[in-house]
């Protein structure tokens, strides 16, 4: 399948796109609302019926959309030597930031990216508490849309559903706005040295928390300027996020490699990475350079 059957495919069901994160949503807003049970996974992350139903409901809904596989946290178990021959796949994470879930904060999204060649092509992520859709591809842009207004909009085209989406670029703020750098809830924000080193030779700016994948809409809306994260995350965490960020002019780039995150590994965890807008790509494009370009 070549990039262009699936870009038309997707904006054919863009709309069934879009209610579906909203059916994964609202199962785990069900169990938000009620008092529920956490069980700790064999890593000793936490894991909710939330997790589970959501799951249920992606895993029913995706391959209806887009007929591929679909490699979500909750059936990450798949081995490298069945889905190294997938070219195309979903990259789900039916409840990305259960930590934040569990601590009622609202920090918590349904994400799903569409890979292809080892890169996401297209991303949604849609946050419960909010109501609000981030989804974009580099054929459709970044859009924001509340809930609401995407239900009523299933079943049209893909160019009616835009024209009633927000456009999100994630270089568009006052020129002089403080800067933001936006850091994980759990993890802090560490900047990478030589990064950091420039950055506040230059700069001053605020330091945001924000929980799960939700740091990238904040990105592509142009509220933050870099996500700087150190650690394990895992490729289901960013696939979303990363189609979102790049579709709205910033991007995802590994540290210290600085190239873009690939996906469908033999190990599914992420180097460290740096995710920036485009206000930091036109003010820093230097330190933007891999390592192999320098």
């Amino acid at each position: 399948m070549s990039p262009h059957t699936i870009h038309s495919r997707l904006a054919h069901s863009l709309g069934n796109i879009l209610v579906l994160v909203q059916e994964a949503g609202k199962k785990v807003l069900e169990v938000y609302a009620e008092k529920f049970e956490v069980f700790l996974k064999s890593d000793l992350s936490p894991l909710t019926l939330a997790d589970q139903r959501s799951h249920e409901t992606l895993f029913e809904g995706l391959p209806r959309i887009l007929d591929v596989p679909v490699l979500s946290e909750e059936g990450r178990t798949i081995d490298f030597s069945e889905r190294s021959s997938w070219k195309t796949f979903w990259s789900a994470d039916p409840l990305d930031g259960t930590k934040e879930f569990v601590r009622r904060s609202g920090d918590f999204c349904v994400s799903v990216g569409l890979v292809h060649d080892h890169s996401p092509l297209f991303g949604v992520i849609y946050i419960p508490v909010e109501d609000k859709i981030y989804f974009g591809s580099r054929d459709l842009g970044s859009h924001m849309i509340v809930g609401e207004n995407a239900r009523e909009l299933s079943g049209l085209s893909a160019s009616s559903i835009l024209s009633h989406c927000q456009s999100l670029d994630s270089g568009k703020s006052s020129p002089d706005r403080e800067w933001v750098l936006i850091g994980s809830v759990s993890h802090g924000a560490e900047l990478h040295p030589g990064i950091d080193r420039t950055l506040r030779e230059k700069h001053s700016f605020s330091v945001h928390s924000v929980g799960s994948a939700i740091k990238f809409c904040r990105i592509a809306e142009g509220s933050a300027d870099f996500y700087p994260r150190a650690g394990t995350t895992m490729e289901w965490d960013t696939a979303g996020g990363q189609a979102i960020v790049e579709a709205a002019g910033g991007g995802l780039l590994a540290i210290p490699s600085k190239h873009p995150l690939q996906y469908n590994k033999k190990s599914l965890e992420n180097p460290d990475f740096f995710c920036f807008g485009k206000r930091f790509a036109e003010e820093y494009p230097e330190l933007l350079l891999s390592q192999k370009g320098k």
